[in-house]
């Protein structure tokens, strides 16, 4: 699957293959809707804070994101 390269303003959205990298795992939950909003979000995230806060902070994005997924909160 390809989130796209979809240009928002001046950052492109990153590539579900790129958000599995950054996040150490190929195994993410979440239909098709709100695997696109997650790289976007982590798109954003790169961009304000860097690749290297993202891979640090992955275990707790995780965590944030299955909590997303299991509420429903993205519709």
């Amino acid at each position: 699957m390809f989130c796209g390269a979809i240009t928002r303003g001046t950052m492109a959205e990153l590539s579900l293959e790129k958000v599995f990298s950054l996040l150490g795992t190929q195994h993410i939950k979440g239909s098709d809707k709100e695997l696109k909003t997650l790289c976007i979000r982590i798109g954003e995230l790169v961009e304000l804070n860097g690749e290297d806060w993202v891979q640090k902070s992955r275990q707790t994005l995780l965590d944030e994101w299955e909590y997303i997924v299991s509420q429903g909160i993205i519709r």
